[in-house]
């Protein structure tokens, strides 16, 4: 039977009401093709380190198109969501992205998750070197190692290619940061046991400067150990900073060890040489310049950053991280334009285009006030850039809308940071980054992670507003939830409060 026909076979069951919803989510979840509150389909593609071609754009721009599709959702974990899908087209658009090398398989469910990978990997000042190459070549590891599909729960990946991003590692399953061992070669340091749904957990450090190639070897090692020793009887305590709180730090790391040490034997790879290939931008460049319009140095301090080799990055933030299929098909002739081939979806639900050469900056902003005057992604106001989980409209579990709570925020910040206020350009990094709003405790957002995190509940019927204290990034430490809960309609006056604005 191949990946794909207990899937299709259970959607066709599904179609006829041979089967339930719950005996269909124990098949599709693994897929990350899920339901929605209306009753529409939901299908998550997978992007390691978010990573995306303007081949793969176009593909998305089509299936909107063919299946009737809203928009596309760009998610926290760097992957591309199509809400909305008929359930009786799911097979057939499954069929369209496997042919687009769009994958869905560990989407959802019990199994190995999209890898995550740090802004801009590769092209930092201070990177330590490109970790691209080895997350992609995990993910193609992954992708047929059967043991990884059918877990006693989720397992997630990280990797950073500098030590300012190491929270992003040490908050997963398994993090990979870059480092260099005492002869200077390629080495990862290796966070063990993390997470942030129930019971966050901040991880521990495994080794030091483990060699960068075996980085495969060791994540499947960790795989085997999580399906021998994972509480399968139990969902709620079955991910694997739970068996750390059984076996403690020095017995999860002593197991972790003893199973690396049997990973070679069992023929688990260690990185292919030939598959490293960093990751390739072009430079976006047009052939003429353009005039400075007004607000472009506001734009310039806020969604610009200065690369290594004198390039820029320049983020696109997405409202709400939805892309409709008109502003897609837009978006998609303005790359084309400027030579642009690759981008990343941003954990922020945004997009980056790396490597803008400097004097093409005024264009490309430009370019985007003209082409999407109805659409901001210049950040023109907050609403819909504050980052926030799907929320319940959508998703089955959520406590409260979140997207409408982050969207009452804005128009608040909005009203009291206006355009020529100073402050607002020196805070919409945070804003639009360190905010984060997840709408029940599996965190979607990363909140517990965040300066500004907070997780939606139902008190006595109302929506309201647990705060978390501010995460550190050096060394790694989780927030926690403050004890007095917000009403939905203070938060704006705490935030400005907490930043000593109001």
């Amino acid at each position: 039977m191949g990946i794909h026909d207990e899937l299709l076979g259970a959607w066709a069951d599904f179609n006829a009401k041979k089967i339930t919803p719950a005996q269909l989510k124990a098949v599709s979840s693994g897929f990350g093709i899920y339901q929605q509150k209306d009753d529409a389909v939901m299908m998550r593609i997978r992007r390691t380190g978010g990573i995306v071609s303007l081949g793969d754009l176009e593909a998305v721009e089509r299936l909107l198109g063919k299946y009737g599709v809203p928009y596309a959702h760009i998610t926290t974990r760097q992957a591309i969501q199509l809400h909305g899908v008929r359930p009786e087209a799911v097979a057939d658009c499954l069929a369209d992205c496997e042919a687009a090398g769009l994958r869905f398989r560990g989407g959802g469910g019990n199994t190995f998750r999209n890898v995550l990978v740090n802004a801009n990997s590769g092209l930092h000042a201070d990177t330590v070197f490109d970790v691209l190459p080895y997350a992609r070549a995990l993910a193609d590891a992954f992708y047929g190692f059967e043991a990884a599909y059918a877990l006693p729960r989720k397992i997630k990946i990280a990797f950073a290619d500098r030590p300012a991003d190491r929270m992003l590692c040490a908050i997963q399953d398994l993090g990979f940061v870059a480092t260099r061992d005492a002869a200077g070669r390629p080495a990862f340091e290796v966070w063990l046991g993390g997470g942030i749904g129930n019971k966050p957990r901040v991880g521990f450090r495994l080794y030091e400067a483990l060699p960068a190639e075996a980085c495969i070897r060791l994540a499947m090692a960790v795989t085997d150990l999580f399906n021998e020793h994972g509480d399968r009887a139990h969902r709620a305590t079955a991910r694997l900073r739970f068996l750390r709180g059984t076996l403690g730090d020095e017995g999860l790391a002593d197991l972790a060890r003893a199973y690396y040490a049997k990973a070679e034997a069992k023929g688990y790879p260690a990185c292919p040489e030939g598959s490293l290939t960093p990751e390739t931008y072009p430079v976006a460049m047009i052939p003429a310049d353009a005039p400075a319009r007004p607000g472009f140095e506001d734009w310039k301090a806020v969604a610009t950053e200065p690369l290594a080799d004198g390039t820029y990055a320049v983020r696109l933030f997405v409202p709400f991280g939805n892309l409709p299929r008109p502003i897609l098909a837009r978006l998609n002739d303005l790359l084309r334009r400027f030579g642009l081939t690759r981008l990343q979806l941003h954990q922020a639900q945004d997009l980056l285009i790396p490597r803008v050469h400097p004097q093409c900056l005024t264009a490309l902003h430009a370019a985007l006030e003209e082409t999407f005057p109805d659409f901001d992604l210049t950040l023109r106001s907050y609403v819909g850039h504050i980052t926030t989980c799907i929320g319940n409209t959508v998703c089955k579990i959520g406590a409260a809308d979140s997207p409408r709570i982050g969207e009452r925020l804005a128009r608040a910040l909005d009203a009291w940071l206006p355009a020529d206020t100073p402050q607002r350009q020196a805070l919409a990094r945070l804003l639009t980054t360190d905010v984060r709003i997840s709408g029940c405790p599996n965190s979607c957002t990363a909140h517990p992670a965040a300066k500004f995190g907070f997780q939606c509940r139902k008190l006595g019927g109302q929506d309201v507003l647990i705060p978390f204290s501010p995460a550190s990034v050096e060394p790694p430490t989780l927030g926690e939830p403050l004890p007095t809960p917000l009403a939905v309609d203070d938060l704006p006056h705490y935030l400005l409060a907490n930043l000593g604005l109001a």
